[in-house]
């Protein structure tokens, strides 16, 4: 049973000098000069214990804490950080997990918990300002640009180090950078833990997600971060162009030079010296995964890293994946495990029919049994967009390997292995995870560019293919969103922009899929152009609503005028597709959504293929291409897609916590 008791303790504030003497010396010029002198424990951090609790497993605070005094030329302030902290019951010498929230999101009550049903005390920081315990006192950044409440659309973040009106300095200075003064309060946090009795203040760790994720890569310069495990945030490189894609970076007007060398993570990667776990998704819009690898290469030698990728998914995770955030601190903190080292692997060029071979020699040094390895290898420039196949794998003596086969000598080739290793016991379910035995770990990331396939004579051997899923497989090509929820099921794949599965010129989209119950109806979902602003064409939305009138089997054929757009615009050709979905129609936006929920199970997809159309008339337009025809539409501005992407996390948090 859980017991709750309000306790408010009233402080005095007093102040020292946090020791960030800026405002009387020149603006610092590296991430080493602006931290050379920073102490987080110079003054005290006069911390108020709002709320207590208890369950089964812990004892859980909810707590506020001084920032310490922030000083520059355009204004001063003394911010108080509230949090959630928690530890187990009768804790002694305990190791402890700092988490940071993501964009738009607020300190997690659930996620202390966790840590805590794990043996970690935790503490999970508001840093986002947004109300997290109705009634009692909240984040206060005391009028200066670092979290989210106010200001235009609600937000206030400020990502520049040039001066805003709620900035620090009226000159350009990383203490301008919102991210900077959440870094102090994550290294605050820090301090709150070794200051705690019940912790051991030699294991000390920091995970976060999304924006979190590059906080935990800012935080982890910290030599008391002894393990560190950021998610889908953190890679720096954003605001340069990928490679092969003129104008894919992000933008930023002014002082963008000043900016890399003081705040983006690309100056904080190479002084990480704790164990650091990047945990990301192949096709992630906020990490995208070359400038993950880009980053995580600009890593002290010594450091030891690892990279743990979920294939086909955005922003999210599968339930191995991410049991291995937990399993890197258990090893690293609590000495419960060692965790597998990184596999070491080779992408072979030259060979005898002309196709590349990737092959993978897994790791074994921790003793844990291998269940599984897969090899995935994609062709798109554009992580974002990027379709991984499903290699055939074949086992020789303690190597993996399996070809790929390339459809164009002109394009780039990329692969991993992801190998999964069966722990020996459970990491509990969690919001949005199932309870898992095993972990997935992810080999030595390989990319072959068009010279080194020209270099090799590599032969492009890959052809058209009207098949696109006959589902043999599974869903091993699939993203699938509560797969087993009759309501909330969610099927989506990238496959359709490979060159091989690209809709022919006039074609039909066949499906056959199979229900339990007559009489459904399922909405079937298309965008097209997705971050692919750069070419000149935005991202569109398309759907098709198709009654299933029979119980078994139906099949669906569907030309590109059955999909419209919300504003009722039908999709003109098949050319620009990146991704297709399918979910019950009564989940669909706007005009499409139907009223019936679904009846019965969730549907198994049996087959998915192109019939008829025009071959011979076909050219592949790749995504990355600019089309020179009047078809062309009106750039979308990459700030509202990236904002859409965010709210699209945010609200499938949400969902997650309440499946």
């Amino acid at each position: 049973m859980m017991k709750i008791t309000l306790i408010i303790i009233s402080t005095i504030l007093t102040f020292g000098c946090l020791q960030f003497t800026h405002a009387q010396q020149k603006a610092p010029e590296s991430v080493e000069e602006l931290w050379e002198n920073y102490d987080p424990k110079s003054v005290p951090l006069n911390v108020e214990v709002l709320k207590k609790w208890e369950n089964d497993n812990g004892n859980f605070e909810y707590i506020r804490y001084d920032l310490g005094p922030l000083k520059g030329t355009n204004k001063s302030g003394a911010p108080k950080i509230s949090a959630y902290y928690g530890y187990p019951k009768g804790a002694e010498n305990v190791p402890a997990v700092l988490h940071l929230h993501g964009g738009g999101q607020r300190a997690e009550k659930s996620r202390v918990e966790f840590w805590v049903k794990l043996g970690f005390a935790c503490i999970s920081i508001n840093w986002g300002e947004k109300e997290v315990e109705k009634g009692l006192p909240n984040t206060d950044w005391d009028g200066i640009a670092a979290g989210f409440l106010g200001g235009a659309n609600n937000l206030k973040h400020w990502n520049d180090v040039t001066p805003g009106p709620n900035t620090l300095y009226t000159e350009p200075h990383p203490m301008n950078s919102s991210w900077t003064l959440v870094n102090i309060a994550g290294r605050r946090a820090l301090t709150f833990l070794e200051e705690r009795s019940e912790v051991d203040a030699d294991k000390l760790g920091v995970e976060g997600h999304s924006m979190g994720g590059k906080l935990t890569v800012m935080v982890s310069i910290d030599p008391r971060v002894k393990a560190a495990a950021p998610s889908v945030g953190g890679s720096g490189y954003l605001f340069e162009d990928l490679w092969g894609l003129p104008n894919s970076k992000r933008r930023m007007q002014e002082n963008l030079d000043y900016y890399k060398k003081v705040v983006d993570c690309q100056s904080y990667w190479p002084e990480i010296k704790a164990p650091i776990l990047f945990l990301g998704s192949t096709d992630d819009f906020n990490s995208p995964l070359e400038l993950v690898n880009k980053g995580m290469q600009l890593l002290p030698k010594k450091t030891e890293n690892i990279l743990v990728l979920a294939p086909h998914l955005n922003h999210r995770f599968t339930d191995n994946t991410d049991a291995a955030r937990f399993v890197w601190m258990q090893s690293h903190l609590q000495g419960k495990i060692e965790f597998p080292k990184k596999s070491s692997s080779e992408l072979i060029l030259k060979t005898k029919n002309g196709i590349p071979v990737f092959k993978v020699k897994p790791d074994q040094s921790s003793g844990l049994p291998i269940q599984k390895v897969e090899i995935y290898y994609g062709y798109a420039r554009d992580p974002r967009v990027r379709f991984f196949r499903s290699a055939e794998v074949k086992q020789k003596g303690k190597f993996y390997e399996a070809e790929c086969p390339v459809f164009d000598t002109k394009e780039p080739l990329f692969a991993f292995a992801n190998i999964t290793y069966d722990l020996g016991y459970e990491i509990p379910s969690r919001p949005g995870r199932n309870t898992t035995n095993y972990i997935t770990v992810t080999s030595k990331y390989q990319v072959a560019y068009p010279e080194m396939l020209a270099g090799a004579k590599v032969k492009a051997t890959e052809h058209r293919q009207n098949k696109v899923d006959d589902f043999k497989n599974g869903m091993q090509d699939w993203y699938t969103l509560y797969p087993d929820n009759s309501q909330h099921w969610f099927y989506s794949t990238r496959k359709i922009i490979d060159p091989s599965f690209m809709g022919p010129e006039g074609g039909k989209l066949k499906i056959d899929i199979e229900t339990t119950e007559a009489g459904n109806t399922i909405s079937v979902e298309i965008v097209t152009n997705q971050w692919l602003s750069y070419t000149g064409r935005r991202k569109e939305e398309y759907t098709a609503v198709v009654k299933l009138p029979n119980r078994g089997l139906n099949t669906i054929e569907l030309v590109p005028s059955d999909f419209k757009t919300t504003g009722k615009k039908p999709l003109k050709d098949w050319d620009e597709l990146t991704e297709l979905s399918f979910q019950s129609a009564w989940k669909a936006k706007g005009p499409f959504k139907v009223d019936k929920r679904w009846s019965g199970e969730s549907p198994d997809l049996k087959l998915i293929q192109w019939v008829g159309g025009d071959y011979s008339k076909w050219r592949r337009f790749y995504p990355h291409e600019k089309r020179n025809d009047q078809s062309l539409q009106k750039v979308i501005n990459f700030e509202n897609e990236f904002q859409d992407a965010i709210d699209q996390s945010v609200k499938l948090e949400k969902q997650d916590s309440s499946q």
